[in-house]
């Protein structure tokens, strides 16, 4: 018996064990039918079968077999047989009920509310994270590739047709594989390039579609790839979905063009959207062993810890280094009462004048958890002013195209590539050229003799004194006689050739711009509780979250107070001589928990920060032990009074 329909090739009504029912789904070269054990008709199985009789895609097809056979987790396809009924090859999987999300969501109209998404979202994300912790790179997460069971409220993974297995590599060079839109910029150069990180991407792509029934991009990405294609990202509010600005930011880190810059795992995304969504909504929904089932109740069996909101993660989002970050999580996640009562009793232990056990007298009233952060900035000032003309002899009458002239700031001089001092030079403005008439010789390429001063000739003295007639008075002053000569100086002509514009009654005038570059530092930091900071800045190790250098200062710099007011400082200092022509930026920080607590009154309530991934306490007073110290000054004098009276008596 055959199936036939107008879509399909003829094919075999049974395949092994399983009988087909209909058709389910459909690939570039494989067929999905619904179909049901021959023997057990209601079980029921997903029969996928390849219709290709090409090696290349049934090495691939054997590969998503092999895949799924590793793979068990109740959000992923569970692979049931494999077979092969000639000429046909054919995988067995569990037949889910429902619809894939590409066919559940067509547009604005048919989007999934926020609580179901939250649940899909994940869901899909732990299914994501086991498979990455198996080293399997999914390389097509799409709407396509997650079906939706909405009676039972789950969501699956399935299709792990181009998935790359590490011990069993399919992949060309060069080749791109996915679904467009879905695919991550390293993917869109090669498939090959593919990480965990390429599966993230994709992940922030489909949430915005379960959120908007839409894709976030204003045009698909294609190749060639481009920082700036990437980063045209729509918000959820132009896509028509009302939900707070923190679900934006998590979407533009999902999406973050660099890898280092996106999440670490699907589970810490998914973490944060939980977070965000309880901070919106009244609803809660708990974490329980079924993920999937929402209730309205305070009970929970999974705390969602948080860490302050902060305006570096608000401002850049999508391009801080997120290990070190989701590190700070965790380490929030663990210090919980019983952690900090052990870190309080370790501490008190090696102070020794502090009080004793501190951790099991200590009531703890509150537990906040923030990153402060350390801001180190650097400036390239560049200054430009007029240095006046220059001008050379208009000798070769050479063409000077017209050309406007550019103002200062146009000019373009060598970038600057570092931070480093630099004396700069003397530059010609362009389109400042001119031909001028020679102001020396007013065009006449000679100017007048100065000795003769026109006149071609001059008086001297028409022979030595000592030749002249001797007088016969003392009294009588010599007569000296003067002649006409021709002017030595111009050879009788009265002018002289000029030497400014070299006799051509011309001149070319440039004008010329100086140039010079320096470097300006800043640095500045979060607000801190009462801490001695070279001891902070000593036993507390902070990490690099960001570091970029740019041109001209990015809008989201100016939206961190701290370095707001570095920026503007340093621009009260400029004038229209100086511009930032070069700016770096370099973000640290180190982890900050702090609590309030009491020794056992709770009128007098303390507070105390522990500071870093070292979990670190710094000296306080306020926590000795005042009775022990009593104790030991008495003991003290006492016996240095008996010793006193010892040497006294003996004296």
């Amino acid at each position: 018996m055959t199936t036939n329909t107008p879509s399909t090739p003829s094919l075999p009504r049974v395949f092994g064990h399983y009988e087909v029912e209909q058709q389910i789904g459909r690939g570039e070269s494989s067929r999905v039918f619904r179909a049901h054990h021959r023997q057990i008709k209601e079980h029921k199985v997903a029969l996928k079968v390849l219709l290709s009789q090409e090696a290349a895609r049934i090495r691939r097809f054997e590969q998503e077999a092999r895949i799924a056979a590793r793979l068990r987790h109740p959000h992923i396809s569970r692979l049931l047989d494999y077979g092969f009924q000639n000429p046909f090859h054919y995988v067995v999987f569990e037949y889910i009920p429902g619809v894939s999300l590409r066919d559940r969501i067509k547009g604005r109209d048919q989007r999934l509310p926020p609580d179901k998404v939250l649940i899909y979202f994940r869901q899909i994300a732990d299914a994501l994270d086991y498979a990455h912790s198996h080293d399997f790179i999914h390389r097509d997460l799409s709407p396509g590739n997650i079906l939706i069971d909405e009676q039972e409220h789950k969501a699956y993974l399935i299709d792990f047709g181009i998935a790359r297995d590490p011990d069993h590599s399919l992949t060309s060079t060069n080749m791109v594989m996915g679904t467009p839109g879905f695919i991550a910029p390293e993917s869109l150069i090669s498939a090959s390039n593919a990480t965990h990180l390429s599966d993230i991407f994709s992940l922030g792509v489909v949430l915005f579609f379960m959120l908007t029934g839409e894709e976030p991009w204003y045009e698909t990405p294609t190749p060639p790839v481009s920082r700036e294609s990437f980063a045209r990202i729509r918000t959820l509010a132009e896509a028509g979905a009302k939900l707070p600005s923190e679900v934006d930011r998590i979407i533009r880190v999902l999406l973050a063009f660099d890898r280092e810059h996106r999440y670490t795992s699907a589970g810490a995304a998914a973490s944060d959207f939980e977070i965000a969504l309880r901070r919106h909504f009244t609803q809660t929904y708990v974490v329980t062993g079924d993920p999937a089932v929402p209730v309205t109740t305070s009970r929970t069996q999974r705390q969602i810890v948080l860490i302050e909101p902060n305006e570096v993660e608000q401002a850049l989002s999508g391009s801080l280094f997120r290990e070190p970050l989701e590190r700070a999580l965790e380490r929030a996640r663990k210090l919980d009462d019983t952690s900090i009562r052990q870190l309080l009793d370790q501490w008190s232990k090696t102070k020794r004048f502090y009080q004793p056990l501190l951790g099991r007298i200590a009531q703890i009233h509150d537990t906040k958890h923030q990153n402060v952060f350390f801001f180190s900035l650097r400036l390239l000032i560049e200054q430009r002013r007029e240095a006046g003309l220059e001008e050379e002899p208009d000798s070769q009458q050479k063409q000077i195209p017209p050309q406007r002239e550019l103002a200062l700031w146009q000019i373009e001089l060598p970038p600057p590539k570092e931070f480093q001092e630099h004396p700069g030079g003397r530059v010609i403005v362009p389109g400042s050229e001119q031909i001028v008439t020679c102001p020396s010789c007013k065009g006449q390429g000679v100017i007048t003799c100065p000795t003769c001063q026109g006149q071609r000739r001059v008086t001297v003295p028409e022979q030595p004194v000592d030749q002249q007639p001797k007088s016969n008075s003392a009294d009588s002053p010599a007569v000296v006689r003067q002649r006409v000569v021709p002017c030595s100086a111009c050879s009788g002509r009265g002018s002289l050739p000029c030497k400014r514009c070299e006799s051509f009654g011309r001149l070319v005038q440039r004008k010329v711009m100086e140039w010079s570059r320096r470097v300006v530092k800043d640095s500045s930091q979060n607000d801190l509780p009462d801490v001695d900071e070279a001891w902070l800045h000593r036993t507390c190790k902070a990490e690099l979250v960001y570091r970029n250098r740019v041109q001209r200062i990015p809008p989201e710099w100016l939206q961190i107070s701290e370095v707001k007011e570095m920026i503007e400082l340093q621009q009260k200092q400029l004038d229209k001589d100086s511009q930032i022509v070069m700016a770096e930026l370099q973000i640290n920080f180190i982890p900050l928990t702090e609590i309030k607590l009491d020794l056992g009154n709770p009128e007098v309530e303390y507070r105390l920060a522990i500071y870093g991934f070292e979990n670190l306490i710094p000296p306080d007073w306020r926590f000795l032990h005042w009775e022990r110290i009593g104790f030991i000054s008495l003991t003290v004098v006492l016996a240095t009074f008996l010793l006193i009276c010892l040497v006294v008596l003996l004296g």
